[in-house]
């Protein structure tokens, strides 16, 4: 049996603002309207807290935690959703008529046979980032959503981060006008972070996929509807980093008419910084903070003068949060989610050329590349 929440017709931005004031940008997560959704999360690792905190924070209902290590979802369950059922079997779980979404936050390696089988039981989906390892596998996936008539959303949680969410509202309102440039950089101790973690700390690609696919998500998104022609990347490993792979890495992304950059220095230990630029044919919006998930404030320069606007939230809880509400909003409304899958393969082309550039040393167009390695 199917669930009662269909497919969507048609694309939902969220919400934008009216009016195209600095203070009248609407950022903050939406609800739908009423909240009888009914979720389950398969796989119960460190970041389901994180999910699970954000849904309970807003009120959702969690109605199933499935892992193949009981004890994970156990623990899940005493300490958000005490209600909650647990399996061990996801195949179990799924074969219930009353779930209405799945939370996938499982590893990617794992995810898509997961995402596939959730959809063959009738249910929506919110997959975790990074959505795939190949773009030609998330296209398959999302013409699977529409075949079984349902909706399938990605989890880029940054994407409502306030100053990120703050940005993207914000072009999309016009309120700077057509982007021309895009600058994101990090300073952080990203390697300090993940010593004591066996695969993060061994892991090439820790910088510019397991981390940086947030940035280039974003960049995907301030361009959205523009295609990126070249990619050229570089990672190197300095000499205060306590692991041994890269920490440090940039990447240079050209449109046919504007340019972006993101640059990250993971072994920062004296102070963090992370910020934006983000100019266009109207104003700039700029955000600095000595955090380096990000500002609680966010500047606008125009002919106008400059504007401060001061940010409500948090990273996690703002992230988590957004990608579920907008996903249900959706699904209440009868349109498509702002974080539908689709959305998510630009940025991950960009990442994926940022990979392979930088193992081939040379620049590349991302519009040819199917995943890190071809």
């Amino acid at each position: 049996m199917t669930s009662d929440l269909a497919a969507p017709a048609e694309v939902s931005p969220d919400r934008a603002a009216p009016d195209l004031t600095a203070a009248g940008v609407q950022y903050l997560p939406v609800d739908p309207a009423v909240k009888s959704a009914r979720i389950a999360v398969i796989g119960c690792g460190g970041i389901s807290a994180w999910h699970l905190a954000a849904y309970k924070e807003a009120g959702y209902s969690v109605v199933a935690l499935c892992d193949i290590v009981r004890d994970r979802a156990v623990e899940r369950q005493q300490e958000f959703f005490p209600a909650a059922d647990v399996y061990t079997d996801h195949l179990e779980m799924l074969a219930r008529d009353d779930i209405d979404v799945v939370d996938i936050a499982t590893h990617v390696d794992v995810r898509p046979d997961l995402v596939r089988a959730a959809l063959d039981h009738g249910k929506n989906v919110l997959s975790q980032k990074p959505f795939v390892r190949e773009i030609s596998e998330g296209r398959s996936l999302v013409e699977y959503a529409k075949a079984n008539d349902r909706t399938l959303a990605v989890n880029q949680n940054g994407r409502w981060t306030p100053h990120f969410a703050y940005l993207l509202s914000a072009i999309r309102s016009g309120l700077i006008g057509d982007v021309l440039s895009a600058d994101f950089w990090v300073y952080w101790p990203h390697d300090e972070v993940v010593a004591d973690n066996a695969i993060f700390s061994t892991m090439q690609e820790l910088i510019l996929f397991d981390y940086g696919i947030h940035w280039f998500d974003m960049v995907a998104q301030v361009f959205s509807g523009k295609e990126a022609t070249e990619v050229t990347a570089r990672t190197k490993s300095v000499s205060n980093s306590v692991i041994s792979v890269p920490t440090n890495a940039y990447a240079l992304i050209e449109f046919p008419d504007a340019q972006a950059s993101v640059t990250f220095r993971g072994s920062s230990h004296l102070q963090e910084w992370a910020g934006y630029r983000v100019e266009g044919t109207k104003g700039v919006l700029y955000n600095s903070s000595d955090e380096y998930l990000g500002s609680s404030s966010v500047n606008l320069f125009t002919d106008r003068g400059t504007e401060t606007v001061d940010l409500q939230g948090s990273w996690f809880a703002n992230g988590m949060h957004g990608s579920m509400g907008v996903l249900l909003r959706s699904l209440e409304e009868g349109t498509v989610p702002s974080n539908e899958a689709g959305t998510a393969l630009a940025g991950l082309q960009l990442c994926y050329a940022a990979l392979q550039s930088d193992r081939l040393r040379s620049s590349v167009d991302p519009r040819t590349v199917n995943s890190a390695d071809r």
